[in-house]
């Protein structure tokens, strides 16, 4: 680890950089929680302990395509949200006006949708279904748009990129687009420099 890095408790990371007037700021960086990268040995506690409490064997429910998408396309959400909320404290501790700081968001009554905020421009990460992550742009007024340059045949009705999920032959989720395997890092340097250039006063 970075001499400039310290842990002051679980899930709490903050790298100590230079602001703009040249004093010390402190950058929260969160990253993923244990329970994600284990929550499938807890799931199979649970159903364990089911078992034993219910009589009653439903394995193949767990192990289902459909709830295996499920939990990758939440994970995958959470995970993108800690990524870009590390990215966005970053941008935040060069920037001197508070008011261009970049703000991230839950959404409310949704498993794990988040949304990116600055300056009255949104980009939205949704779960459209399991497998299924929709990237989208929410204008100050109101209208969404896709981003043309990424998919230059999308109609005018189509209100996001969708970023696919294909499972592997150990039921790992393969994120896609356009059928195309995709870098999670870059595909979130694209989105993020659209959404600050397009985004800036």
């Amino acid at each position: 680890m970075k001499e400039d890095w310290k842990v002051s408790e679980l899930n709490d990371i903050v790298v100590k950089k230079k602001g703009m007037d040249g004093s010390n700021v402190d950058v929260y960086l969160p990253y993923d929680e244990p329970s994600d990268d284990s929550s499938w040995i807890i799931d199979l506690a649970r159903a364990e302990e089911d078992i034993e409490k219910t009589g009653v064997i439903n394995y193949d429910a767990a192990s289902s395509p459909e709830k295996v998408l499920k939990d990758a396309t939440i994970y995958y959400l959470r995970y993108l949200r800690n990524y870009i909320t590390k990215i966005s404290s970053i941008f935040n501790s060069n920037k001197t006006a508070a008011s261009s700081a970049i703000k991230v968001y839950s959404i409310a009554n949704t498993e794990a949708d988040f949304m990116v905020f600055r300056n009255s421009l949104k980009l939205i990460f949704s779960a459209q279904r399991p497998g299924a992550v929709q990237v989208s742009f929410n204008s100050h007024s109101g209208g969404f748009y896709t981003t043309a340059q990424l998919n230059p045949t999308a109609s005018a009705e189509q209100t996001g990129d969708i970023i696919h999920a294909q499972l592997g032959p150990f039921n790992e989720a393969v994120w896609t687009y356009q059928g195309r395997k995709i870098s999670s890092h870059e595909m979130v340097r694209y989105f993020l420099t659209r959404f600050i250039q397009n985004s800036s006063r």
